[in-house]
């Protein structure tokens, strides 16, 4: 273990460096070129062995196969550094440029939520060019935050988070507690949260996705269901011609929820929502994470 220890602080000692070689050509290259050059290292990063390969591999075999989807590990990667690129390059554009990539639908639901005045838990997933929804829904005129938790390497972390604050987007920490949350919400805020993976150091529970179970975050639908704090999804989708359409759903109805564990069936609800939309276009979606690692009782994970 210690003769990897100097391998590893000079890979680490690359990352930064790495990052913002991307991060630059991401913003000075045409969206068209964006599109190719990922195709093309999507289909290189497909090729290599190694923890992300794995996991696929095992996802295919229990998840993809069963379900009867189609999903290229190439066209994965690409939709991952095509919508990370894109994220980059349009965080450099002006506001007018942003909204003829990006085109929003359901608009009116968030309007609905925030009038109440309690802020909104909007549910997103990894899922396409994610990182564009919040400036997106600054540009609806609403006040935005987000949850999200710090990288394993502090520096590249900390480069991301200025680029998701450019726009004015608030940045929540995950391991921050609940007071932070809860101020933000209060401020009739937005608030982004991403529950298709397996979180440690999160509470959560199993419920089904893709006809198994996934440990799940329920701190979300647990804060919905105790406080009345509207609660709805959205996502965004790759489109023709390289534009993007954000879909906002319409709030779901807390009163179906009430009870001990209505907390547990509103999760698995929500989570059925980003079925549907892993379903319509699998490929979209991040298959490289380890989302049936963990599995009920003591049963074995995915292998």
């Amino acid at each position: 273990m210690a003769s990897r220890l100097p391998f590893r602080r000079f890979r680490h000692s690359l990352l930064l460096p790495l990052v913002k070689f991307f991060a630059y050509s991401a913003r000075v290259m045409p969206r068209k070129l964006i599109w190719v050059t990922a195709g093309i290292f999507g289909l290189f990063a497909s090729m290599i062995p190694g923890r992300s390969r794995r996991i696929f591999k095992i996802n295919e075999k229990h998840i993809i196969h069963p379900c009867g989807l189609k999903v290229r590990l190439s066209h994965v990667y690409r939709y991952i550094i095509s919508g990370m690129s894109d994220f980059i390059n349009l965080n450099y554009r002006s506001d007018d440029e942003f909204r003829r990539v990006v085109e929003v639908r359901g608009e009116e639901h968030m309007q609905a939520a925030l009038s109440l005045g309690k802020g909104v838990i909007a549910i997103t997933a990894h899922y396409s060019a994610w990182e564009l929804i919040p400036r997106a829904i600054l540009l609806l005129g609403h006040k935005v935050g987000i949850v999200s938790r710090e990288l394993s390497h502090r520096e590249t972390s900390e480069y991301f988070n200025r680029l998701r604050a450019r726009c004015g987007t608030e940045l929540i920490d995950r391991g921050g507690g609940i007071a932070r949350l809860m101020r933000v919400l209060r401020d009739n805020t937005a608030v982004g949260i991403l529950i298709d993976q397996d979180t440690l150091g999160v509470d959560s529970d199993f419920v089904d996705f893709m006809g198994l179970h996934a440990r799940t975050p329920v701190g979300p639908a647990q804060l919905a269901v105790r406080f009345g704090i509207p609660v709805l999804t959205l996502h965004i989708s790759r489109g023709e011609g390289g534009k993007y359409i954000l879909q906002i759903d319409e709030s779901l109805d807390l009163s179906g929820y009430e009870g001990d564990k209505g907390y547990l069936k509103l999760t698995a609800d929500l989570t059925g929502r980003i079925e549907e939309w892993v379903r319509e276009d699998p490929e979209q979606w991040v298959w490289i994470h380890e989302r049936w690692a963990r599995r009920p009782g003591w049963a074995p994970g995915l292998q």
